[in-house]
């Protein structure tokens, strides 16, 4: 019988839930451009005006070059990138001799990098490394992450879901918690299906994509939370909807890649994603993702 695993591998959930934040005095921080100080929560816009031409093409990408050059013929070019982007004075902190668990690990660590070290500006932001040199800044909402949960339907509420949406307490005052997990599952499928898809996973069956389609239902249910408990940084924040819209969009690219490899693949992610489509409890949430980002683009993104 094949099991989830809990941060891709359970064993090491608690460290995936509990994130280290970079050392003090970090000799390889480096000074971010003028995008990384742009002031995020007030650029206009809404769900009826995205900045691009789709929902996801308006993100405000900040660079974030390599800062190392490591590699090994065995990472393929995803896990290259992620593991460059992490400075080496963090040495092994983040890292596994696991594929997929490496990269969810690295990203959190680049993420806590970027916020920590290298954003210069004066707001409450998370940062999602997203590969290829680009990452997004978010302003933090002004609600709590336990007003998440009331947002996740019944039926969508996965293996995860008592971890992080009702778990992790000590995050409560830093809603974008949830996002931070969501990219570094995404980032850790991007490996996996990289290396499957070339012939070069060797570890055997993995629930690897499982986790990005059941994070979707927690991104959603974050930015519906947002909206009903911050209203005004909702209309605003052109920013937060689109990143929502981009990591959606990739993150279900991924899936439907995943789904079909034979290392991959799942009845009972099948299952999620087609209560994701077909709830009755899920409505809501259809609903809100339809009226945020229009019906069309629903449908091609997410397929409902």
């Amino acid at each position: 019988m094949r099991t989830a695993s809990g941060c891709l591998l359970l064993a090491l959930a608690a460290a995936c839930a509990g994130e280290v934040l970079p050392p003090g005095g970090d000799p390889d921080a480096v000074a971010a451009g003028d995008d990384a100080a742009t002031s995020l929560d007030a650029r206009g816009g809404g769900p009826d005006a995205p900045a691009g031409p789709q929902p996801g093409d308006g993100v405000l990408w900040t660079t974030w070059n390599d800062v190392q050059s490591r590699s090994n013929p065995a990472w393929g070019a995803d896990l290259t990138d992620v593991a460059n982007h992490l400075p080496s004075s963090y040495g092994n902190q983040y890292w596994d001799d696991d594929p997929i668990t490496a990269s969810h690990e690295t990203s959190h660590g680049i993420h806590a990098h970027l916020r920590v070290y290298v954003y210069q500006g004066n707001q409450r932001v998370n940062a999602f490394y997203v590969l290829g040199d680009r990452a997004a800044y978010v302003v933090e909402p002004g609600i709590r992450k336990s007003a998440i949960a009331t947002h996740v339907p019944a039926s969508l509420r996965g293996s995860r879901y008592s971890l992080y949406i009702t778990g992790q307490v000590a995050w409560d005052d830093t809603p974008l918690y949830i996002w931070d997990e969501w990219n570094a599952y995404v980032n850790g499928a991007e490996v996996g299906v990289e290396l499957a898809s070339g012939g070069l996973w060797t570890r055997g069956w993995r629930d690897a994509v499982m986790g990005p389609i059941e994070f979707n239902v927690y991104a959603l249910a974050t930015a519906m939370a947002v909206k009903a408990g911050d209203p005004t940084y909702f209309a605003a924040s052109t920013q937060f909807k689109e990143f929502l819209a981009w990591n959606l969009r990739r993150s279900m690219d991924l899936f439907r890649a995943g789904r079909v490899l034979e290392d991959f693949a799942w009845d009972d992610q099948d299952v999620y994603y087609d209560k994701l489509k077909t709830s009755a409890d899920a409505d809501a949430l259809r609903r809100f993702t339809r009226e945020t980002y229009g019906d069309a683009w629903t449908l091609a993104a997410l397929g409902f």
